[in-house]
């Protein structure tokens, strides 16, 4: 049986995952759901998280805590710190799994993907950006437009799905995991075993962006789900079952 180290996106909380680290759980896999720093029960105050080692003390915490080696898997930019993961610490990493995540090459950012000219001429991510409000800490979301929350983040919930997540969401996450900056290499994180998962209807990080990603970093076995961009809730069983198929 696997570690699984489920690494969260920006606004989240590890306990976005427990649908399906639950059912991971029945599986026989073990399973850590860390909250990055300022989100969650971690009270680092997001002013205070100036770098990526910073924002994902945690990950770390939980790979150098384990036995043996375990799968990360990140989602949205929870991507980037499985890529700083991977290049750090290759040999306690089993495989890294992008689940619709950002994944940069080296001298990029995963704000390269998104908030470029070209990008923001996305519908999908047009709209997305009407979603949120730029501070000096970080990226905020605007509540009061709930409409665009839901159609970016959780496009194929359930209303309870739904009404459950929006309570725990942060209202800011910081700038530090969107712009810090890929440092991959081929000799360490290059070694890794990879998997891409494309969410098809994701209207946060839409197919083409993941696509882009996929060919600025070839080398990832792909896989697809016909998800939104939020699938641990709106189809926890497909992606247990897909993970699980990984270990």
């Amino acid at each position: 049986m696997a570690t699984f180290i489920l690494i969260h996106g920006a606004w989240h909380w590890g306990g976005c995952f427990v649908q399906v680290a639950n059912r991971l759980a029945a599986m026989g896999h073990a399973v850590i759901t860390p909250d990055m720093a300022g989100h969650g029960f971690d009270p680092t105050p997001i002013a205070h998280i100036p770098d990526l080692p910073t924002y994902a003390a945690s990950a770390r915490a939980a790979l150098e805590d384990i036995e043996g080696r375990a799968i990360l898997v990140g989602h949205s930019v929870g991507g980037a710190t499985a890529s700083w993961l991977g290049e750090l610490m290759p040999e306690r990493v089993q495989a890294l799994v992008y689940l619709t995540g950002f994944m940069a090459p080296n001298g990029k950012s995963a704000r390269d993907f998104v908030m470029t000219q070209t990008h923001l001429r996305h519908p999908a991510i047009l709209e997305t950006q009407g979603m949120l409000r730029v501070t000096r800490e970080g990226l905020g979301l605007d509540f009061t437009k709930r409409h665009l929350i839901v159609r970016s983040l959780y496009s194929d919930c359930t209303p309870h799905q739904i009404e459950v997540a929006l309570p725990n969401l942060i209202p800011v996450t910081p700038h530090v995991p969107f712009a810090a900056i890929s440092t991959v290499t081929p000799g360490r994180y290059g070694q890794l075993e990879r998997h891409y998962v494309e969410c098809l209807q994701d209207c946060a990080l839409p197919l083409p962006v993941q696509r882009e990603m996929q060919a600025a970093v070839p080398g990832a076995t792909v896989h697809q789900l016909d998800a939104g961009h939020s699938p641990f809730l709106s189809m926890p069983d497909e992606v247990a079952d897909l993970l699980d198929g990984i270990a």
